[in-house]
């Protein structure tokens, strides 16, 4: 008579069987092990979470610490400041710092509204480190000072490659002895400019360049050395066309068929922006050669390649001889007018 079919896996009578039982009942006994020690962890992670967030609120960021601001009876006056800087109060009358002062009754800005408080420098007898003293400054310290005043017109000073490279408000101006009128710079432009980038007034020297040296132009024309939001600390948009055609407006456009790089790479893809050994700022002595840079027959480009009945050593010398529109058109769809 035949037996009734009884699973394997639910029969645990053979030696076998017997250990395929002790595996389950491990394999299950893991499982709680496992479960217990996941739970255990969670719960010290929580538990030490819960404690540093409790430490947070308990201890404020320093960035929203307000500052504890000085004791008014800490202050002298610019008077007593005379006493000794004879000669730095004599040309600050004229100083636009003094001027603002004077706007605001005396209680704008005067010497320690950037040196600080002076009761402690007088009564010492003028220990200079009673007082706050720029040439000894840090940068960071100097140009929290200035920002006092000065965020509004240089909130991004501190996101620029000067904030961030530690060149400080008095690297460029002077507030006792400056040497332009306007701005308070130590030395007119482009000199001031000159002392750190000394490339750019190699630049500047090459046959064809933009007439800065000759006083035409000027640096910050160009560039905002208090920070902007583009590279280059460029005045206006991202793809450098647009501080160009502030003086090169035939360039512009909008055109119906517009030359694709000046869209994507800007004008620098074609042109010095100081100056070059080469007509017109080109980066390239010859026409042809900088045109090839991209109209050249490769999987690597998309701009179509020249014609093959282009021979440009015997006839044509130079593309925009036929290619007269090359910044754009609004006639001809290969730039001929």
């Amino acid at each position: 008579m035949q037996k009734d079919f009884v699973p394997r896996h639910r029969v645990f009578g053979t030696n076998e069987d017997a250990s395929l039982k002790g595996l389950v009942e491990g394999i299950i006994m893991l499982r709680s092990l496992f479960g217990f020690a996941l739970f255990a962890a969670v719960l010290s992670a929580g538990s030490q979470s819960g404690a540093q967030t409790a430490a947070r609120a308990a201890k404020p960021s320093p960035s929203h610490t307000k500052a504890v601001p000085p004791n008014p009876a800490d202050f002298v006056g610019s008077e007593t400041c005379e006493t000794c800087h004879a000669e730095v109060a004599k040309n600050f009358a004229t100083n636009p710092h003094s001027k603002l002062a004077l706007k605001h009754g005396g209680a704008g800005a005067t010497c320690e509204s950037c040196h600080g408080p002076g009761k402690a420098h007088v009564e010492s007898g003028g220990d200079v480190n009673k007082i706050l003293q720029f040439s000894s400054a840090t940068p960071k310290l100097i140009d929290d000072t200035c920002l006092t005043c000065h965020a509004g017109s240089h909130a991004n000073f501190e996101r620029t490659t000067h904030g961030a490279e530690g060149v400080s408000c008095v690297n460029c101006h002077s507030s006792h002895s400056p040497k332009t009128d306007t701005n308070l710079l130590k030395a007119p432009e482009p000199a001031l400019c000159y002392g750190c980038h000394t490339e750019t007034k190699a630049q500047f020297a090459q046959p064809f360049h933009h007439k800065v040296d000759e006083g035409l132009m000027k640096c910050s024309d160009c560039h905002n050395p208090h920070g902007t939001f583009n590279d280059k600390l460029q005045k206006t948009s991202a793809d450098q066309n647009a501080v160009c055609t502030k003086c090169h407006a035939e360039t512009a456009g909008p055109f119906v068929y517009e030359h694709p790089p000046l869209k994507t790479e800007g004008c620098v893809s074609c042109h010095f922006p100081h100056g070059s050994p080469n007509p017109r700022l080109l980066t390239r002595s010859n026409v042809n050669s900088l045109c090839l840079q991209c109209h050249t027959a490769s999987q690597n480009f998309t701009a179509p390649g020249t014609p093959s009945f282009h021979n440009q050593a015997n006839q044509y010398q130079a593309c925009t001889n036929c290619h007269t529109q090359i910044h754009g058109s609004n006639a001809s769809n290969i730039f001929f007018k």
